[in-house]
């Protein structure tokens, strides 16, 4: 609960400091909308509005793809660096290296997805108990299904992230210190749109991340007192 709290605070600071790349305002005047308009997405949307909004939010992580293109990597070399693996035993090799397995295989995925499978059958009118329990082969593989796309998509975008960042390295641009700030960089290297872009897909990625964290959180918190729970 506690890493997911602050997690979900560092997010929706960076999602603030994206969107004060468009819109020059003090960072905490958008951060507590941004926080009070997740909070009531959570507390009076339903389930099936949730999962809608966040169906469409995943395409917009299309954005990371046109930004990364727009930076004109080298062709040569992009296709070298992702067949040949390259990894040094320094310390920022390593730490990226753990960021790239921590937030891939992070705890609060876990709580989500096997909540959510509960979400979606209440979702489905299995309200009681007895109905829910038990999985058929199709139940079993569809879930299986879904989880080899999700994970898939999402190491796709994170692909085009690095490589976003790998253009603005190759241009001198090596003190990155921040989403807004790689936001920023991209604007000489690729253009207003390249810049726009990536905004778009930090306040994507936070809107996604924020609710699953914090809801992963309630979740947990929850089940361990026994009390009733769901966002039905």
């Amino acid at each position: 609960m506690i890493g997911n709290t602050f997690e979900a605070g560092a997010d929706i600071g960076g999602m603030a400091a994206a969107l004060n790349v468009l819109v020059p305002i003090p960072i905490q005047w958008i951060a507590v909308p941004t926080t009070l308009a997740i909070l009531a997405l959570q507390i009076w949307g339903s389930y099936a509005l949730i999962r809608s909004i966040f169906r469409w939010l995943s395409l917009v992580l299309l954005a990371y793809i046109v930004s990364a293109i727009l930076a004109k990597p080298d062709v040569m070399e992009v296709i070298k660096g992702t067949l040949i693996p390259h990894l040094q035993f320094s310390k920022d090799s390593l730490s990226l290296l753990v960021a790239i397995i921590g937030t891939s295989l992070s705890a609060y995925l876990y709580t989500w997805q096997s909540n959510v499978e509960v979400e979606e059958e209440i979702e489905m009118g299995r309200t009681r108990l007895w109905q829910r329990q038990g999985a058929t082969e199709s139940e079993l593989e569809q879930s299986r299904r879904d989880i080899l796309w999700g994970m898939f998509f999402a190491n796709l975008v994170m692909y085009f992230i690095m490589l976003s960042m790998n253009a603005l390295f190759k241009a001198g641009k090596t003190e990155i210190n921040s989403a807004a700030e790689a936001a920023q960089a991209l604007k000489p290297l690729a253009g207003n749109a390249a810049g726009l872009l990536f905004v778009i897909g930090v306040v994507a990625v936070g809107f996604l991340a924020v609710p699953i964290m914090t809801t992963g959180a309630a979740y947990d918190l929850s089940q361990t007192m026994g009390w009733k729970h769901g966002l039905y």
